[in-house]
């Protein structure tokens, strides 16, 4: 004889599943704890381009984002896909950064940079920004940089960038 289940089952039940879901946002929200993890827990997505990300701050916005102009800019744009923009600072911040980068940055996540991201950059000797990362299609970290202060660290970027997707196309 199978008896029906009573209330307190139902009630147990919604309560198991409540603390799964719980569970699992606590499990996204945690900050990671390499860059290549940081990125993948923003982008969600399996791709086979290059992945970027930049550090910024507000300040960076006004004029040194000369690295996502690179990004931007032919081929490049193509081989390399911005994955997301850390910004350092108070979360009232993101409004004003948006408004100040360029328009083709709209879809890209904005995302307060976790302490253990700008951990990361700066054991990697950037501890200021704007600062560039770039991981291969294994999720490596290749290439981290500054942004480029004159035309001709603009252009040797764009080279070394480049190259960066030239190796990934073999």
């Amino acid at each position: 004889m199978h008896r029906a289940p009573n209330l307190w089952h139902w009630v147990i039940a919604g309560l198991v599943v409540s603390l799964a879901g719980v569970g699992y946002d606590v499990a996204r929200a945690m900050p990671q704890r390499t860059l290549p993890g940081a990125m993948r827990h923003v982008t969600h997505a399996a791709t086979t381009a290059v992945q970027a990300a930049v550090l910024l701050q507000l300040d960076d916005c006004s004029g040194n984002l000369r690295m996502l102009h690179v990004l931007h800019r032919g081929s490049t744009s193509r081989h390399i896909q911005l994955a997301v923009i850390w910004y350092v600072g108070p979360v009232s911040d993101s409004t004003n950064i948006r408004t100040a980068l360029p328009s083709w940055t709209a879809a890209i996540p904005l995302r307060t940079a976790p302490p253990a991201v700008v951990r990361q950059f700066a054991s990697l000797g950037h501890t200021t920004t704007p600062a560039l990362l770039v991981l291969d299609q294994e999720g490596r970290v290749r290439f981290t940089t500054q942004s480029p202060r004159s035309s001709r660290e603009v252009a040797g970027l764009r080279r070394i960038i480049e190259g960066l997707t030239w190796i990934e196309e073999l």
